[in-house]
């Protein structure tokens, strides 16, 4: 009965689980729906529910890899945004999210949304931005594939974004035709073979209303990722085409009363810029950094080891954020990090932390500036220059010089004092091998007699 009981409490469903943001929000602030996924590195494709009277809008993943105890821990979040238009208590009805076969299930809940602080706090976040491009399109209906940059330096991200736009009062009606399949085929054209990508991932078309040359339309966001380029080759986009159904007959292919309609996107181009020249040119991180560090002790003996973590924050390829450069020296040893991280993904950044955690013993006693031991070096995007992130944290050592012979810091024999002396022959007896088998044993026993007895 414990062991039935132990395999449900630790079945995968308890990996998955919904979680909600704030009740209490202002107009300006949105209802959060994550769902939270444990033990797993890949990251499913999620469909949240529809919630009336609120309106979906950006989603975001998070991604946190870390060890404990020698035991690499990974949690995925996927988080949905949800805004309101007008205060008011809103009911959130119970539903269900489906998650790499697991069913969830979320009971219904009430929330609140009260006015924003300031008119500057709810401005339309609905309304985005739009290319120069798109300001010269007269079209009512088109396709767009765009980026927030036309130029970007080796390594440094840009945003890639395909849309279908349909004026409000465009004289047609459509639908999608195939999309899964057209979308795919788009993608693949599109997708840089000298690019790192890093997407949030869309499982249904975002829709958002925008102004273009002061006329509305609804944009039908279909994709958007950050795209890192990792040589200096520029990255191109060929024109791609997209098929709707339309109530129009000027086509000439009928399918159920409604013809095929083509749309094309014009081919552009991002162009890829060097880095200036510097000795670790093709091995620095490009972004917007800066550093937050820990250390576990100020003043300590010789010999006692002391944690230090070196934890680089900001924008860019986070996942490809090396290690700082350690200077050696005689008087400190600096053991091998273990190195964890935080990524976020969303439609606008990468962002996120890597963290690089060391044990550092000393040797000698002294004063020990950690920045002469510890530098990080990165290009950054803001000030077009190569800047370093150095430590700000002083170690100070006081006591006798640690020697290998003499490892206690109270004069009692040393570790391998008498090293030659020891025979290596002898067999060393394991108590905690021999209480195990002696467990089992009785475990056996028992569950023989228990047998014998209800045989009887």
């Amino acid at each position: 009965m414990c062991f039935f009981v132990n395999a449900f409490a630790q079945s995968p469903a308890s990996n998955v689980t919904i979680e909600f943001g704030s009740k209490n929000l202002t107009l300006d602030q949105p209802f959060l729906i994550s769902v939270v996924i444990r033990d797993s590195e890949s990251r499913p494709s999620i469909l949240f529910p529809e919630i009336k009277d609120l309106e979906k809008r950006s989603k975001t993943a998070t991604s946190s890899v870390s060890t404990v105890d020698g035991k690499k821990v990974v949690i995925q979040t996927i988080t949905q945004e949800y805004y309101a238009t007008k205060p008011g208590n809103y009911l959130i009805p119970e539903f269900n999210i489906t998650v790499n076969a697991t069913r969830l299930h979320s009971e219904e809940t009430m929330i609140v949304f009260g006015k924003a602080q300031s008119a500057e706090a709810l401005e339309d976040d609905s309304k985005v931005t739009v290319d120069a491009e798109l300001e010269s399109n007269k079209e009512d209906i088109f396709i767009s594939v765009q980026t927030d940059k036309k130029t970007a330096y080796i390594r440094e991200g840009f945003a890639l974004r395909v849309s279908l736009y349909i004026a409000e009062n465009a004289p047609v009606e459509m639908e999608f035709y195939r999309f899964n399949e057209q979308l795919q085929f788009i993608l693949k054209k599109l997708r840089p073979a000298n690019c790192w990508e890093e997407n949030v991932g869309i499982e249904e078309i975002v829709k958002r209303r925008v102004q273009i040359r002061g006329r509305s339309y609804t944009e039908y966001n279909m994709y958007q990722a950050r795209l890192f380029p990792f040589t200096t080759e520029h990255v191109n986009f060929p024109a791609v085409s997209l098929d709707m159904l339309v109530n129009d007959h000027e086509g000439a292919v009928n399918v159920e009363n409604k013809v095929i309609r083509k749309f094309r996107s014009k081919p552009f181009s991002v162009f890829v810029k060097q880095l200036p020249d510097h000795p670790l040119r093709d091995q620095v991180a490009v972004g917007q950094y800066h550093l937050k560090e820990q250390l576990s002790g100020e003043l300590v003996y010789p010999g006692e080891s002391v944690r230090y973590v070196f934890k680089v924050e900001g924008t860019g390829n986070i996942k490809a954020i090396p290690a700082p450069i350690i200077q050696a020296g005689s008087s400190l040893d600096i053991y091998p990090p273990e190195v964890s991280q935080v990524i976020r993904r969303t439609y606008q950044s990468v962002a996120g932390e890597k963290a690089f955690d060391y044990f550092v013993v000393p040797k000698k006693d002294g004063k020990f500036i950690l920045g002469r031991y510890f530098q990080w070096i990165y290009f950054n995007t803001a000030d077009q220059a190569y800047d370093t992130l150095r430590s700000s944290k002083m170690l100070e050592v006081k006591g006798e010089d640690y020697q290998l012979a003499n490892l206690s810091l109270n004069g009692s024999p040393g570790l391998y004092d008498n090293l030659e002396s020891l025979d290596s022959t002898q067999e060393s007896i394991s108590y905690k091998q021999l209480l195990k088998d002696a467990t089992n044993i009785i475990v056996v026993i028992l569950l023989i007699t228990m047998i014998w007895v209800f045989r009887r």
